[in-house]
């Protein structure tokens, strides 16, 4: 459903085939060759958190800001009040995932996430090897991104579109 929801125009049961090999491949991974599943799958979760931490930032911000139900009609419309595609919480999902990633530290998950960390030195919280390196302080700064981005900057927009009547 998320190749179908990002706009890839595959039939349903293409998608669901895609993710039937991905999820087969994953586990013969684990099963037959990975020698530890959890730590790696365990660094695999805090760095999809960082972006799903801003996005959630996002999502708060913009429900905190709404009084009024959406005009659900126009949510399925690209010329509606709420238009397609708004680059500002595009930016700030970007942006949060960007410094977030740079915050959180989890080589010893894994050798593949050894890129990870890479504000720790530069704004002296002790580099890579650091006190926080561990302490996931990116999943809450992206939070916090998220949320103090889209509430300071989409409260016209927000106040605009409940102005239009239903």
């Amino acid at each position: 459903m998320s190749l179908l929801a990002a706009g890839v125009r595959i039939p349903r049961w293409a998608a669901a085939l895609v993710d039937g090999v991905v999820m087969i491949i994953g586990t013969i991974y684990v099963v037959f060759f990975a020698d530890n599943f959890f730590l790696p799958f365990q660094g695999f979760l805090i760095t999809l958190g960082v972006p799903i931490a801003a996005w959630c930032g996002i999502f708060l911000a913009d429900l905190l800001l709404r009084k009024r139900d959406y005009a659900e009609p126009e949510l399925f419309e690209s010329h509606g009040r709420y238009g397609s595609v708004r680059p500002l919480p595009l930016t700030l999902l970007v942006l949060g995932t960007a410094v977030g990633w740079g915050l959180v530290y989890n080589a010893y998950y894994g050798d593949y996430l050894k890129w990870q960390g890479y504000l720790l030195d530069p704004i002296g919280l002790g580099g890579k090897t650091g006190a926080w390196s561990g302490a996931g302080l990116g999943v809450l700064v992206a939070l916090a991104i998220g949320f103090v981005g889209q509430l300071a900057g989409s409260a016209a927009l927000v106040r605009r579109q409940e102005s239009l009547p239903s």
